[in-house]
């Protein structure tokens, strides 16, 4: 049985609206978008385990997941999944750890990526800092990792 259930964050001056797909009690798809409803809605369980990642109090594994893809998607992932909150990789970084000699399959594989924020895909740039390629959006993309960096230098600033 497919269950959906939506969340709101509050993300900078922004709300992002996450519509995420549930089978068998495990997230198999998520949909993040910038939403046009404002205030803060992130009283939900899931909405705050959402914002714990991105804040990087909690990793992808703090909500029950299932990721179909075939080997070499999974291997990007988890890759992927190692990279911290408020830190980036290109995906020529990503190639090279995979054994992979071309970039653009690694995009490849992030863009059948069905969990982002949970498999932070966001987290991967061009050669040159760029962004590129999200399936989300750039401009969700672009939030993201603002939010993160600025959560990143609170915590050391505060530190």
């Amino acid at each position: 049985m497919i269950k959906t259930e939506v969340c709101f964050l509050r993300i900078l001056d922004h709300t992002l609206k996450i519509r995420a797909h549930w089978e068998h009690g495990l997230v198999v798809c998520i949909k993040p978008a910038i939403s046009d409803i404002s205030g803060d809605r992130t009283s939900s369980p899931l909405a705050r385990k959402f914002m714990g990642i991105l804040q990087g109090g909690l990793n992808g594994s703090s909500i029950p997941f299932k990721a179909a893809g075939t080997a070499f998607q999974k291997r990007v992932w988890d890759v992927t999944c190692g990279i911290p909150s408020g830190g980036m990789k290109t995906y020529g970084e990503i190639a090279s750890e995979v054994d992979c000699r071309s970039p653009r399959a690694v995009g490849q594989a992030l863009r059948a990526n069905p969990l982002p924020i949970i498999i932070p895909c966001h987290r991967v740039i061009g050669k040159q800092g760029d962004l590129v390629g999200f399936s989300c959006g750039l401009e969700v993309k672009a939030l993201l990792l603002q939010f993160e960096a600025n959560a990143k230098f609170s915590s050391e600033y505060t530190s």
